[in-house]
């Protein structure tokens, strides 16, 4: 398949979404700027994904399989290093795109400077744990590497476009981590680019499970090794946000696994690092507790 000049190709991984990745690739063939390539990888899926893409018998669609599963950050890897276009967009195979998402992205990109090779939109979150949908609209400030240090909400798994020179410079995801891919990239990324924020809810992520707290721990073992030392360099209260930040992601963790006693302790351990992380946070922990509370005296009765 010939791909044309300046072309955006989207890279979808998949893992058992025989259902979900329809409705994902649709949201693609609504686009009104078309994308002119559809990567999929599917991460050895069990459940017939690849099959059900096939018969979609679109001349776009690029269908890779892993032999076994090695985790969304590889199966990325494996379609940007597959994809022809100029462009490389991420989508989950559970979400979806408003109609104008890749022109409003590329339009701001042709106007953005040299050192801008990306940009993300806001998202909408469709909650089936609680029956909620709510919006989250990023702003320039939250797209810089001094906002990073708080840990990364900016949905880049389903609204990232950046120009394929972005991970050639940069460099892929990496491969090691289960969670927190986009946190990881994103930092390497911002300490030598800017990003392009357009606030508007251009996506639709669908959530209806919490990620295991084995795979958080890793994930934030291996993000201590990898950039502690260059929070610190920046300066010494960085880096204890840094700290902080890491346990506020396990403490996360163990909350949505029921782990409450465990959550308490690192959110504990949290504040002792950097104690003035603010109102929000104070308020987030007594809405935990409270919950926490309510959820017992369920199962007590």
């Amino acid at each position: 398949m010939a791909v044309p000049a300046s072309s955006i190709s989207v890279v979808i991984p998949a893992f058992n979404r025989r259902r979900e990745i329809l409705r994902a690739i649709a949201s693609l063939f609504r686009q009104t700027l078309p994308p002119a390539e559809i990567v999929v990888v599917d991460d050895a899926s069990t459940d017939g994904t690849p099959d059900a893409v096939a018969e979609l018998g679109d001349s776009r669609l690029n269908i890779l399989r892993h032999t076994r599963n090695l985790g969304a950050a590889a199966a990325r890897n494996t379609g940007i290093a597959a994809a022809r276009g100029d462009w490389i967009a991420f989508l989950d195979s559970d979400d979806e795109w408003e109609s104008e998402k890749l022109a409003r992205q590329r339009e701001a990109l042709a106007d953005g400077g040299a050192d801008t090779l990306a940009s993300v939109t806001g998202y909408a979150i469709e909650d089936y744990r609680t029956r909620e949908r709510y919006v989250r609209r990023p702003t320039a400030r939250d797209a810089t590497l001094d906002a990073l240090v708080w840990g990364c909400w900016l949905g880049l798994g389903s609204t990232l476009l950046a120009r394929r020179e972005a991970f050639a410079t940069v460099g892929l995801l990496d491969p090691d981590l289960p969670r927190l891919e986009d946190w990881d990239w994103l930092i390497r990324y911002l300490q030598s680019y800017s990003l392009l924020v357009l606030p508007d809810s251009l996506a639709t992520v669908h959530k209806a499970t919490d990620p295991s707290f084995a795979r958080v721990a890793i994930a934030v073992a291996r993000i201590r090794e990898k950039h502690r030392d260059m929070w610190y360099r920046r300066s010494w209260l960085d880096g204890r946000k840094f700290d902080s930040t890491l346990l506020v992601e396990e403490a996360a963790a163990a909350y949505y696994t029921r782990d409450i006693s465990r959550a308490a302790l690192l959110s504990i351990r949290a504040l002792a690092s950097y104690p003035f992380r603010g109102g929000s946070f104070i308020h987030l922990l007594v809405d935990r507790a409270f919950h926490a509370r309510q959820r017992a005296a369920v199962v007590d009765h």
